[in-house]
């Protein structure tokens, strides 16, 4: 299937197992950025489902490499700011609110290197995966469904490891997923070109701004 294809088909089963699905964009408790933000998971894991094995293992690596990067930088930063009652007095900064901010970049870092370590490989899917979760379950839709259409797009995409997967396998990841996976809506702009750096003097009129703000409800 081509990827307009794989959309369309992807709605009908998604209004197929949730049938409320529309009454909540109608009455608008699924907001227009929502729905938008809900279509930018959707689009990354049909990029995902629709790698060769080759490359899904080259975009792995690379995604894994520019996350532990990032809060390696921003954990480093932090401990430095720490350190200087100078920087501290300079920029106005609360003690208490920065040492918040390097314990949370830390524990984040903590994760992705042990991540970087597993004899588990790590795919470039278990973010958008981890967002799919998260989103679904955010308006409490039924959990079967969720895995029996995420199972339905891996077939839609042709997916080459799709016969691993079954419902009990879902279920036991989302598990691990949901208990364990440290992400914060930065690293999307990292990871996904489609969604640059904010420009904050643009908020009002950034759809990408809309997207991370979103991000940051689900993933609060």
């Amino acid at each position: 299937m081509h990827e307009r294809e794989i959309v369309r088909e992807l709605r009908l089963r998604l209004r197929e197992y949730f049938p409320s699905l529309q009454s909540y964009i109608d009455q608008d408790i699924i907001t227009k950025n929502d729905w938008k933000f809900y279509g930018m998971i959707q689009f990354n894991l049909i990029k995902c489902f629709t790698m060769t094995p080759e490359k899904a293992i080259r975009e792995s690596k690379a995604q894994l490499n520019k996350i532990s990067k990032f809060y390696e930088q921003e954990t480093r930063v932090r401990k430095l700011g720490l350190k200087s009652n100078v920087f501290i007095d300079e920029h106005m900064i609360e003690r208490d609110e920065l040492q918040k901010r390097y314990e949370y970049y830390h524990s984040h870092l903590e994760y992705w290197k042990k991540r970087k370590l597993s004899s588990e490989m790590y795919f470039n899917y278990e973010i958008y995966l981890f967002l799919y979760y998260k989103w679904m379950s955010n308006y409490e839709f039924d959990e079967e469904n969720t895995f029996k259409l995420l199972l339905d797009l891996m077939g839609f995409c042709n997916y080459y490891a799709e016969r691993y997967f079954d419902i009990q396998r879902l279920t036991t990841e989302k598990s691990i997923l949901m208990n364990d996976m440290k992400l914060s809506s930065t690293v999307l702009a990292i990871i996904d070109e489609t969604l640059d750096p904010i420009d904050k003097s643009k908020e009002d009129s950034s759809d990408h701004y809309d997207l991370i703000k979103e991000a940051q409800a689900h993933l609060n």
